[in-house]
């Protein structure tokens, strides 16, 4: 067993994380490759997140090579919270391990009581005040990308909103797969282009990223139209690649 907390007050929480998580079984926010558990620990919530068990090799690589996500989720919210921006703050994360294999691993971070994600803004042409959020929301992408932070699952439902007053707070989550570095405008717009594909949207978010910037918009245009193509061709394969790999799943099922 591997684990790190933020604060000592959390040692019994994360080494008693398998019955905690276990317990709260009425409070699922997702459940698909992993699982994410609102559990209480001294009337607080926190968010849990249970890895799935990586196949074989994995299992040893995270044992011996390389972080598993679980840590990865950790140390990468410590940072960007050092960089100044948002992300629920990380709690601790726990392995649990075996002479040469990784297990079992969770994350634990505090609960974030959002308003919506910014997918229900580019879902909803008439999302109320929908043009101050883009606005806002593209300045937190611009100071996401000059503090070297490169989400490289900056997708729609991983990115947090809620209002306060007048103003609009944007967290990231699901942070293990992430790179710091300098970005160059070609990757800022590899980033945007993983939002929606949407043209009208689309441009509206190029403009005001050219304005934050200090960039000719028709630049950033054409560097976001090479990275959305590169993304759609992308999704593309992979859909062609789960439905084959469905197909000979179906296959081996029907030769038992």
């Amino acid at each position: 067993m591997n684990y790190q907390v933020i604060d000592h007050k959390y040692h019994v929480f994360l080494k008693e994380m398998k019955t905690f998580f276990e317990k709260n079984t009425n409070e699922i926010l997702f459940q698909k490759r992993n699982t994410l558990k609102i559990v209480s620990f001294e009337e607080s919530k926190y968010v849990v997140k249970s890895f799935k068990v990586p196949h074989l090799l994995n299992r040893i690589i995270y044992r011996f090579f390389r972080d598993s996500k679980a840590k990865r989720s950790y140390v990468n919210s410590l940072r960007l919270l050092d960089l100044g921006m948002n992300t629920p703050k990380p709690i601790g994360y726990i392995e649990y391990t075996s002479l040469y294999f990784l297990n079992e691993s969770f994350y634990v971070s505090e609960f974030f009581d959002y308003d919506f994600e910014i997918r229900a803004v580019l879902k909803d042409k008439a999302f109320p005040d929908r043009e101050t959020i883009f606005r806002e929301f593209i300045k937190f992408t611009y100071d996401l990308h000059e503090k070297g932070v490169y989400h490289i699952d900056y997708s729609p439902g991983n990115i947090l909103v809620k209002k306060e007053g007048d103003r609009y707070i944007f967290s990231i989550i699901d942070v293990n797969r992430m790179k710091f570095l300098s970005l160059d405008m070609p990757l800022r717009m590899q980033s945007l282009s993983k939002l929606t594909n949407d043209e009208e949207d689309n441009s509206l978010m190029v403009s005001y990223y050219a304005k934050e910037a200090s960039q000719e918009k028709i630049f950033l245009q054409n560097l976001f139209q090479k990275a959305l193509k590169k993304q759609q061709r992308y999704l593309l394969q992979k859909k062609k690649w789960k439905a084959l790999k469905n197909q000979k799943s179906f296959s081996l099922k029907g030769k038992k």
